[in-house]
């Protein structure tokens, strides 16, 4: 009898083991049903890589798609994603060891190089009218010697290529079938191969996206993201502390960060990750002028202004770079608060009276108290700022397209030369880029692209310094403030770690008990 028994212990073992390695494979099962409300500050404008813009949907796409490299949420160092290894000489020909047993999303199939190629060749294309297309255009070639090997082609060397092919804009990859199927309801389908996929979209009220169960990681610990859009900042501070909603992407006032710090919520936050620039269409004629331009710099106390209105969330800040960047210098011209100066130099620019224009802005947000101070400051040597309210959608199309007096622009950023390239390569112009002011140097474009190229780091930081210099001596973005990023949220929710971009990573993210 005790032998049978011990016979039937034997052959159970093995069962039992197998039943054990499963249950340890499979650690979404310890997480499921669990669900993360988090609230979503703006109308959703879509989720397409090639034409994405505005943190709050790339935070969405961040999480749907996945790029060649990605960055760390902690460290922000550019990561393995979709590709495992990556090799190369001279900077121009890179070749990418993609990962093996990644799936799309709702049954699209699996990824290979086929889908870089397609997703690449998407932006690129000008009937795709991308924004980012530049960022890709100097791929000479593509090739697959086989499913996971792909080898690109650049015509001069790029140090910084890992950045533009890593889970942001135009290094997002996507299905071709999905993309043709979807057709123009594509940036309302997005599928990629991403910890979660879009399960359904409410552009008045909600967002729900869920895990995917396939994601190459494993499944994530939270099954259900729901974004609920509550644009109101006090009434989102009032949703947390109710248990309405478990984090808050992105409060902007000071008087909530304070109540909500003071109630035990964590402060989750990123310091110094972008920088508002005020962009001036050189088409409206006092912009053309540098002088003008540097009237408008001297004419606002944004030290003044950032002290009284959000200490924690601003700071003034006089560079289109921050001093986390490795290229950053903080040898430029700045240009100080200084009204009679100001005044002085509208009058050697030939507007002794001054002079109106338009600063485009959302109806979303209505005039913001930042923007008050402008009228007021500006207002002093005589500049008459009147606010453009527009909604989300047309203001995006209208900043886009370069259709402005001055609009604001925040160009999140790991990588400095994007930024630089972004706001002043003549390729990348409006409408095809982000360069809304138009800025075409020859000498600026001749060192960009130099030391985009130059392997030698120090020769390339002089470069990239002179570059620095010349665009602040001509005043032709005005810097005014770097942004500090807060997530309030509950003590329970952990893993939220935002990064740079002012993204989240919501794989890294659970609820503990």
């Amino acid at each position: 009898m005790i032998g049978n028994i011990r016979k039937l212990l034997a052959a159970s073992l093995p069962l039992l083991a197998s039943f054990a390695l499963v249950l340890s494979a499979t650690p979404a099962a310890m997480a499921q049903g669990k669900t993360l409300t988090v609230r979503f500050y703006d109308d959703p404008a879509g989720f397409d890589p090639a034409n994405i813009f505005r943190i709050e949907n790339e935070n969405i796409a961040f999480n749907i798609f996945s790029g060649l490299t990605s960055y760390d949420g902690v460290t922000g160092e550019i990561v393995p994603d979709l590709a495992t290894s990556w090799e190369t000489s001279d900077n121009k020909t890179w070749t990418f060891k993609l990962r093996e047993g990644v799936t799309f999303h709702k049954d699209y199939g699996d990824f290979t190089a086929a889908d870089v190629i397609y997703s690449f060749n998407r932006i690129k294309d000008p009937a795709t009218a991308s924004p980012y297309a530049a960022e890709l255009a100097g791929i000479v070639s593509m090739e697959a010697p086989d499913p996971y090997t792909l080898v690109i082609e650049l015509d001069a060397p790029n140090g910084n290529f890992l950045h533009t092919v890593a889970n942001y804009h135009q290094g997002q990859i996507v299905s071709q079938k999905a993309i043709e199927e979807a057709g123009d309801q594509v940036r309302w389908q997005p599928i990629g191969t991403g910890p979660y996929y879009l399960e359904s979209i409410d552009v008045s009220s909600q967002i729900v996206l869920k895990r995917h169960e396939g994601y190459y990681k494993g499944p994530a610990p939270i099954e259900t993201i729901v974004f609920n859009i509550i644009k109101d900042e006090a009434t989102a501070t009032i949703a947390l502390r109710n248990g309405e909603v478990d984090l808050v992407m992105r409060s902007n006032q000071e008087e909530n960060l304070t109540t909500l710090k003071a109630e035990g919520f964590t402060m989750n936050a990123v310091m110094n990750y972008a920088v508002v620039v005020g962009v001036l269409n050189p088409e409206f004629e006092p912009f053309a002028n540098p002088l003008v331009r540097k009237a408008m710099a001297h004419a606002v106390d944004y030290v003044s202004i950032t002290q009284a209105i959000s200490p924690s969330l601003t700071q003034p800040h006089s560079s289109m770079l921050l001093p986390w960047m490795d290229v950053y210098t903080d040898d430029i011209p700045k240009y100080e608060y200084d009204p009679e100066k100001a005044k002085a130099l509208l009058a050697e620019a030939g507007y002794p009276d001054g002079f109106t224009f338009k600063n485009l802005g959302t109806s979303a947000q209505g005039v913001t108290e930042l923007q008050q101070f402008q009228i007021d400051f500006l207002s002093q040597v005589g500049i008459n700022m009147e606010m453009e309210l527009v909604d989300t959608p047309t203001f995006n199309q209208r900043r886009n397209a370069g259709e402005f007096d001055m609009a604001s622009r925040l160009l999140p950023a790991v990588n400095p030369d994007m930024i630089l390239f972004s706001y002043l390569h003549p390729d990348n112009m409006v409408p095809n880029g982000l360069n809304g002011a138009r800025y075409d140097n020859p000498e600026v474009t001749a060192l960009l692209e130099g030391a985009r190229a130059e392997p030698d780091k120090d020769k390339a930081f002089e470069m990239y310094k002179q570059v620095q210099q010349i665009v602040a001596e001509e005043a032709v973005y005005l810097a005014t403030y770097s942004n500090n990023v807060f997530w309030p949220g509950k003590p329970e929710v952990t893993g939220v770690h935002i990064n740079y971009l002012a993204q989240v990573n919501f794989y890294d993210v659970d609820i503990t008990e």
